[in-house]
């Protein structure tokens, strides 16, 4: 099978952190500074007290977050103290669908080139990745999108991690992660002109495209320019994608928005288009303007509450299908003319066994023998 994989392509340096690290931060800024970091909490990260109060709090909370890094030098920071201790991978949504896909055995995937490819090709173990060439036409207007380095730095951390917090001792509730990016082109859906053009032709032969990046969107741009301007673009090639292809099946995954508003919009106007949208349990819980769910129901991670929102989702957009995956199960919502529950089931196994397996080993398991790699996994007592 063939498939195009939109839009955002990044490193990932991946960090487990500890209570000792904690400490360490708490002790470079001023208390009165971090409260006042706390109180502002407006998911932009401009110096170093802001994404201490970012990641502090979404482990107070156990939930998860992507704050956006805005300061060059807490960039630095980032580099110097957490870089060389980290595991680097490949990350975007795409480049890591991308390179599932590939290795699981689907015969061509296409992906938007976008960032320091240099230093992302060699992360991806998929033989089959294909990463369109510029033009000379288009070399010049793709140059920011080729070069500029973006890293998402994606802290880790467990549920029972302990750490002091304007005196009070506190208790991590969840596993979860905090991510503080710093990203200039991602943050953009920047589409490389090679990709839009090759996919035009591609689409033709594709079977399916899975799309994403869109929570990468900020609410204004030094251009003046907004989200929805940027948005339009890459929503439009979706379009003319099934316009060229009507039998091409287009999934979407959410990812964690800056604002409620972004969350609602772009979900909204997806669901008009593609044949899925995934998301995790706190990226429902943003849609609430939609199904009407506070989001404190969402951290008992409930299964009737999480299909109560997408069937209310679903109602109310048109949508065909939803898939919400937690760490403990996984659900999918459709309509009954889009797809069979045998055919689901065994998608959403497959698709278990091959996350259970990276997340034992960081690696992707052999296809043939992805059954038995994960014997020795035992099944989540919650999810069942």
């Amino acid at each position: 099978m063939k498939f195009l994989c939109g839009y955002n392509m990044n490193l990932d340096a991946v960090y487990s952190i500890t209570g000792e690290d904690i400490a360490e931060l708490l002790e470079l800024v001023d208390g009165d500074v971090l409260f006042d970091s706390f109180q502002r909490s407006s998911g932009a990260i401009t110096s170093i007290s802001d994404l201490i109060a970012g990641l502090v709090g979404c482990m107070q909370d156990g939930t998860g977050a992507e704050w956006f890094i805005q300061e060059v030098s807490v960039f630095r920071f980032l580099m110097d103290h957490f870089y060389d201790r980290a595991v680097i991978r490949v990350g975007g949504n795409m480049a890591i669908m991308a390179n599932v896909m590939s290795e699981m055995g689907a015969e061509e995937v296409v992906v938007n080139p976008v960032g320091d490819v240099g230093s992302i090709r060699p992360l991806i173990s998929g033989k089959n990745v294909i990463f369109p060439e510029e033009r000379d036409n288009n070399l010049k207007s793709s140059l920011k999108g080729a070069k500029e380095k973006i890293v998402h730095f994606v802290f880790d951390f467990k549920e029972g991690l302990s750490f002091e917090l304007f005196g009070k001792n506190i208790t991590v509730p969840r596993e979860n992660r905090f991510i503080a990016t710093y990203d200039n082109v991602n943050t953009e859906l920047y589409i490389s002109p090679a990709f839009e053009d090759y996919s035009l032709e591609y689409v033709k032969v594709a079977n399916g495209a899975i799309v994403s990046g869109f929570n990468q969107l900020r609410s204004s741009y030094p251009d003046s320019s907004g989200p929805v301007e940027k948005f339009e673009k890459a929503l439009f090639l979706i379009k003319e994608w099934k316009e060229l292809n009507s039998d091409l099946l287009v999934h979407a995954e959410l990812g964690h928005f800056s604002t409620y508003e972004m969350a609602v919009f772009i979900f909204t106007e997806l669901s008009g288009i593609v044949d899925s949208i995934g998301m995790n349990e706190d990226e429902i819980a943003m849609l609430f303007e939609i199904h009407g769910i506070p989001k404190e129901r969402f951290q008992e991670i409930n299964s009737i509450v999480i299909v109560e929102a997408c069937v209310k989702c679903i109602h109310a957009t048109g949508l065909k299908k939803m898939v919400v995956h937690t760490r403990d199960f996984i659900i999918s919502v459709f309509r009954d003319t889009v797809s069979s529950c045998n055919h689901e089931m065994q998608s959403l196994e497959f698709g278990i066994m091959c996350a259970a397996f990276f997340a034992a080993t960081g690696k992707l398991p052999y296809r043939p023998d992805i059954e038995s790699s994960v014997t020795k996994f035992s099944r989540s007592e919650y999810g069942l």
